[in-house]
């Protein structure tokens, strides 16, 4: 039986409390990979984080929650230091850290396009700036940036998340260039109408879902599952001769739902 297998491997998911985030550390601890992800600490959601690690657990899995400010530089080169020290392991990165709030550009403020592009692209590029030296070391690694449909279509939330998410296609573009041939592969996925809490605030009641879902061609929502089992595959073997992609995971309504 063909199966995923990434034991040996160390995973650092950026964001990984809840929806897609939580979906994707549950995959990869089930693939094998020690898995360390971070969360904002808030104690307010110390219960799902709880919960993460039960069911991790109940798998048998290894993983550990760490409250890092994902837009700190010195905080995530701290953190990917203790990892790579305590799990001296092939290193995946997953950076999924961010927030799209519906909002309209011409009354968008400067303090709020700030702070969504910090996030939304500055911790993608902390969570790389820690992570490359321990890949460089060890002559390996895989990068796997979350990114969203709105890099094409514009999404139905902010300019600021539209803009910081294609940011993350030159990002991509860069490290395939200057760290292919070290043995570093970088790509990204890009997920759409996928039912995490955000899309169950924007679409709370089941006719909205149902009429979102009948936009989607493929006849229903995407589950996080959807993005997170597609984030093991490029962590994993199978994924050793994709570098540089742009995977959508969204049904196929972003082209094709016309």
């Amino acid at each position: 039986m063909l199966s995923i297998d990434l034991k040996g491997r160390t995973a650092l998911v950026v964001g990984g409390s809840r929806g897609i985030g939580a979906s994707i550390v549950e995959h990869l601890c089930k693939a094998g990979a020690f898995t360390v992800f971070t969360h904002t600490g808030n104690p307010a959601h110390a219960a799902r984080v709880d919960a993460l690690m039960d069911a991790i657990q109940a798998e048998a899995g290894a993983a550990r929650g760490e409250a890092v400010d994902a837009r700190s530089g010195s905080d995530m080169r701290d953190l990917a230091d203790r990892v790579a020290a305590e799990r001296d392991l092939d290193f995946v990165l997953v950076c999924n850290a961010g927030m799209n709030r519906e909002r309209r550009a011409e009354v968008e403020t400067d303090t709020e396009w700030d702070d969504a592009i910090t996030l939304n692209l500055g911790a993608a590029w902390h969570g790389v700036r820690a992570a490359l030296p321990h890949m460089l070391a060890r002559g390996y690694g895989r990068i796997i940036l979350i990114g969203s449909s709105a890099v094409y279509d514009g999404g139905g939330g902010a300019i600021d998340y539209a803009a910081a998410k294609a940011g993350l296609s030159g990002m991509m573009a860069y490290l395939c260039r200057n760290y292919l041939k070290k043995g570093i592969l970088t790509n990204i996925v890009h997920p759409c109408v996928i039912e995490t809490d955000l899309l169950k605030e924007r679409y709370p009641d089941g006719q909205a879902k149902a009429k979102l879902a009948a936009q989607i061609p493929v006849g229903r929502l995407g589950k996080p599952s959807d993005v997170a089992g597609l984030v093991a595959f490029l962590s994993s073997p199978w994924g050793d001769f994709i570098c540089g992609q742009e995977v959508l995971a969204d049904g196929g309504r972003t082209f094709f739902a016309r």
